[in-house]
């Protein structure tokens, strides 16, 4: 592999652990960090391990899983635009965009006749 892949590979990676830690503490916030749901204690707010959430279905009451079943969603759908973008990576085609993927280089501004 590549350096720069690796560095795609990495920076994904700490990318999708950062959200779900994110989903972790945001489901905790939503119930007010309770006790029983473990994890450091530090005031009145708790920090918890990144995917700790998992553990929290059984602890809730059942009009409230859904919390717990969005968190996952949203940590399923994190990973699959991050392998999406791998993906691409991978292929090192770059597709034509808008923006600056779509920017003329040098030999294209001379071929226009503009410069």
């Amino acid at each position: 592999m590549t350096r720069p892949l690796l560095l795609i590979l990495l920076g994904c990676c700490v990318a999708w652990l950062l959200s779900v830690a994110v989903v972790t503490e945001l489901v905790g916030w939503l119930f007010g960090w309770p006790a029983v749901f473990g994890g450091l204690r530090v005031g009145t707010v708790a920090l918890y391990w990144p995917g700790q959430f998992l553990t929290w279905r059984d602890l809730l009451a059942p009009g409230h899983r859904w919390m717990v079943t969005v968190a996952v969603l949203v940590c399923t759908a994190t990973a699959l635009a991050l392998a999406v973008r791998v993906g691409l990576a991978l292929r090192g085609v770059r597709s034509p965009r808008f923006g600056a993927g779509r920017w003329a280089d040098g030999a294209d501004v001379r071929r226009s006749g503009l410069l």
